[in-house]
Parts: structure tokens; sequence; C-alpha cells
């Protein structure tokens, strides 16, 4: 995949000045997900240096149910008029568009791309029993024994079950997937040497490779992660045509003018560039991105399309 989006922090745009502009009126955050994620983190880390500048209620609202799609549905059926602004993680933009066709909304028809908030690393890490200290190591152990690695999943489809897929077709090996219902179950059989091999983000599982209790080889995304330089990057490794962070962006219902987009965008550009919003983020290992809304619009229309090649390659189907 094509080189991830640089920093582009709202260049030139203060804080002060887009918060007059945007919001001016009490907004809604509506994350599809339960409390307590990344997601739903970087929904309160912009909401609250918003309200306290703008003087109007920045209100995050947890709709979760359906994988996303009871939240995301809420946002497809709200007015575009700046009241309801929608987050969301990648998977449900860019996998389900061809995953789950059937869906009761289309991110083409019915959203219109705001920014892409921030992204985290994701890593490669293996059970400690498994004879690799290497991407290399783990290549030619996999290629000695094809089909005898397992690697886990959060779930069928996931963002990470495809990223292992992805891996898979790049670095020609025989891994078989064992799908989960949860980060947390994965990581659990991982640790019990359930299954040897496991796609992650780098603040799920470092706390993890720190205890010893699992072996990280790599970084997923095209430069190495601030918080692990020592980890190369699988295109470092030898593996290229991997560049897959988790990120997490926002989007607006589709009737929302282009002129308000901007002016969201612009605020939460300012928002995050905000030298404690940065702080807060770094400490949870998000890399704040804040991009143009045609730069996001591009990047989902780009990996939507090489999603598509790696599920309709691998034969993913979704769980129904």
């Amino acid at each position: 995949m094509k080189r991830f989006v640089g920093m582009l922090l709202a260049a030139g745009v203060s804080f002060g000045a887009a918060a007059q502009t945007w919001p001016d009126k009490a907004v809604k955050f509506v994350v599809p997900f339960p409390p307590g994620g990344p997601l739903d983190f970087l929904a309160r880390a912009v909401a609250e240096p918003l309200q306290a500048s703008s003087g109007h209620a920045v209100v995050v609202e947890n709709n979760a149910g359906g994988a996303g799609n009871i939240g995301i549905q809420q946002v497809a059926r709200a007015p575009g008029d700046g009241s309801t602004w929608l987050f969301v993680p990648q998977g449900n933009i860019t996998i389900n568009a061809t995953l789950m066709p059937d869906l009761p909304f289309n991110w083409g028809r019915d959203f219109t791309p705001v920014t892409l908030l921030a992204y985290a690393p994701n890593v490669l890490v293996v059970h400690p029993s498994v004879p690799a200290h290497s991407v290399a190591e783990l290549v030619a152990h996999a290629k000695a024994n094809p089909g005898n690695l397992n690697y886990g999943s959060p779930g069928n489809g996931s963002s990470l079950h495809l990223i292992g897929e992805l891996f898979k077709r790049e670095a020609k090996v025989d891994l078989v997937h064992v799908p989960y219902k949860g980060t947390t179950q994965a990581m659990q059989d991982l640790i019990g040497g359930q299954v040897q091999v496991m796609f992650g983000s780098l603040p799920t599982l470092m706390p993890m490779v720190k205890a010893g209790k699992l072996r990280a080889l790599a970084v997923t995304t095209a430069r190495r992660a601030a918080t692990a330089p020592e980890l190369p990057t699988l295109a470092e490794a030898g593996i290229k045509g991997i560049d897959v962070p988790s990120w997490y962006g926002v989007m607006a219902p589709a009737a929302t003018p282009a002129a308000l987009v901007a002016r969201a965008q612009a605020a939460i550009a300012a928002a995050l560039a905000q030298p404690a919003t940065r702080q807060r983020l770094q400490e949870q290992e998000l890399v704040p991105v804040a991009n143009t809304p045609a730069d996001f619009a591009a990047q989902i229309k780009r990996e939507t399309a090489n999603w598509a090649i790696v599920i309709r390659e691998a034969g993913i189907k979704a769980d129904r």
C-alpha cells in the first residue's frame, strides 16, 4: 500500500479562530462502540478543548452494537446541519464496504469525509515458543512448516485479519487464521500458545512484549514507531507493500455543506495541535494526522480498493 499520509496539523490555523466559527452550537460526537477504546478516547480528547473554547456543549455519545453499525446508521439518518458527527475506525469504512455490501447505509452515498484524526502503529508479535527473533526467521520457519502456524485475530474480516492475509501474500507463507470474538480473547490464546502469531495495535500488545510474554518482530507502518524505535518496519525486514496502521477518522452526514465540513476539520485539527492534547495522544501511542477532507476521501478510496483485492483473493466472507 502507498505510504501513509503525513502530518498535516492545521498549518496556519489558530485554535481560537477555528472555534469562533465551529462549533457555533451544541454538537454531538457519535462513537459507535463502548466507552474506553481508542476511538472513544479520541472523541473526548477533541471534544474537551472545543467545548472549552467555543462555550457550546460538545457531547460524546456511545451508541454501540452491531459491530458499530447501529451508531453509524444513526449518523447516516441525521440531518446535515452540523449537529451530529461520526467518529469511526478504518475497518468499518474501508473493509466493510466490500465485506458487507448489504448494510443499511452506504459510505459513498450517506457520508462525507471530514478528517483522519490519528493512527496507531500495528505490530507483528509471536509467542516465545516460536523459534524466530526476526521477520526473516519467522518467514523461514513458516515456509519450513507450512500450515503449522496459527495467527489469531479479533474477528473474521477485521482489519487485523486482513493484515495477516496481506502478510501471507507478500511473504508467500501459509499461516492458518483463527478468528476470535475480540482482541482480548485472541491475545489470551496467543499468550497461552494456542495461536503463535498475531498482528495488533502497538498500545495493546507492547505491555505483553515488555513483560516477556510475547516477542515483537516489526511494525506494519512505513516508519518506525517513536515509542518502539528498536523495531524495524516490515519493509526494512524485507516484506514490501505493507503500510497498515490502525486509524480513526471523522465523517459527517452526506448533506453537510462543504463549508461546514471545512470549518469542522480546521477546528478539530487545531484542537489536536494543542500541546496538552498531543501529549495525551502520545501517552496512548496515537499519532495525530488531521488531514483535509479531500485527502481523507482519497485515502478512503485508495484503501477500500486495496482491501477489496485482499478480500477477494483470500475468499473472506463476513460472519452471519
